[in-house]
């Protein structure tokens, strides 16, 4: 059986590989094994990987020239690979992925990567950006189709950023290839925080199992911010400093995002000589910008690769409302009597009922004269004439 590597980054697509680009110029990137698939032959050029950790999906009938932001074509381009899927991740215990949804590739191929993963028994979690606004409704569309029904059911944790969250911060002035380039820079750190903490994490390392019990099966908005101070050149306001400049990250989407925030996924990393006194300051300032239940979860780890300098991070995420108010209907639903359909005791297959009003229009025969048969108005309907009950197909236990 081939040995294990803990920590496997996976970018798919064109915006995964431009955010693996940037991770692959730091030194942290040593502990992990970068991969990336993708149907463009430049985007995986430009990474410069070794050949065994790239794949150029569907070669023979794409030719290396992208999807052209067809999804249908990237999901067949990518379980063309699937074998070759395999022998990637094999030895892999746990997988990030990264890239963009809205286009063709990662739309249509991100699935594909998670049905792979869970027949290998890899744990997955997925940090997807989502399209601007700008870039049409349809492509949001195929963005929140993608998360909602083919990575919420399987994957162990699935963060979705908004690219809009770059509109609320950059000045309007901003060159666009700035503000990407900036939107890159963040998610790299972010990524390599993430996987420092979960896989590394040997100051406080939180349990992969708790994390992703929390973002499991609800769907979820996240924003980033980090925060990166030099010793050096910020003295000993450093902590104060790379806090300042978490908050100020232009894919935070403003300093009160950790206030609204649901949960937080905080991390800490710095080099040998960070103090205990410099690690209780850091979680004191970010505490004291959340809310007392937001749920908390808390990562630091230190290493040769951060020597003098301190990097704060910070996922906020918050659990879209359509989800809460699911949980409560089914809590409901849970509490509603049950009997079966036979009459007896026991399961409860009682259906639901749907509202009426008790006023009835009678539509266009409204001002005609009624029409009465047996001391019955027929241009009532028969289930108010009858007082009759009319259920909504489903049972109170759906």
């Amino acid at each position: 059986m081939p040995k294990k590597e803990l920590m496997t980054l996976l970018a798919i697509g064109g915006a995964g590989c431009r955010i693996l680009r940037r991770v692959a110029e730091s030194s942290a990137a040593d502990r992990l094994r970068l991969l990336a698939v993708d149907t463009d032959a430049s985007a995986l050029e430009a990474l410069a990987l070794p050949g065994e950790n790239t794949l150029l999906a569907a070669a023979r009938w794409r030719a290396g020239r992208g999807c052209g932001g067809n999804t249908i074509d990237g999901q067949r381009a990518v379980a063309h690979e699937r074998s070759r899927l395999e022998k990637m991740l094999s030895g892999s215990e746990f997988l990030v992925v990264v890239g963009g949804l809205g286009g063709g590739t990662a739309s249509g191929g991100a699935p594909v990567v998670l049905s792979v993963a869970r027949k290998l028994g890899i744990a997955t979690m997925f940090l997807m950006t989502l399209p601007f606004s700008l870039e049409g409704h349809s492509k949001r569309k195929i963005a929140e189709e993608t998360v909602r029904e083919e990575l919420l059911e399987l994957a162990d944790a699935v963060l979705c950023l908004p690219n809009d969250l770059l509109f609320s911060v950059l000045a309007p002035t901003t060159p666009l290839a700035e503000a990407f380039r900036l939107a890159d820079e963040q998610v790299s750190r972010a990524l390599l925080a993430l996987t420092a903490v979960l896989g590394y994490g040997n100051l406080l390392a939180p349990e992969f199992g708790s994390f992703a019990a929390l973002l499991r099966r609800k769907k979820s908005f996240c924003s980033i911010g980090v925060g990166v101070a030099k010793r050096e050149e910020d003295g000993v306001a450093w902590v104060e400093k790379a806090m300042d400049r978490l908050l100020a990250s232009p894919l935070l989407g403003g300093a009160d995002k950790l206030g609204a925030a649901d949960a937080v996924i905080f991390s800490l990393l710095g080099g040998p000589e960070l103090s205990i006194g410099d690690a209780k300051a850091a979680l004191e300032l970010a505490s004291s910008h959340m809310r007392g239940e937001t749920q908390m979860v808390v990562g630091a780890s230190t290493g040769e690769e951060w020597a003098g300098m301190m990097q704060l991070t910070a996922v906020t995420v918050r659990f879209d409302a359509e989800n809460e108010v699911a949980q409560v209907m089914q809590k409901a639903a849970e509490r509603t009597p049950r009997r079966s359909r036979s009459g007896g005791a026991g399961e409860d297959a009682s259906q639901l009922t749907l509202p009426f009003l008790e006023t009835v229009s009678k539509g266009i025969m409204e001002k005609t004269a009624p029409v009465f048969w047996e001391n019955e108005d027929l241009d009532i309907p028969t289930f108010k004439r009858r007082n009759a009950t009319v259920d909504n197909g489903k049972t109170a236990r759906e």
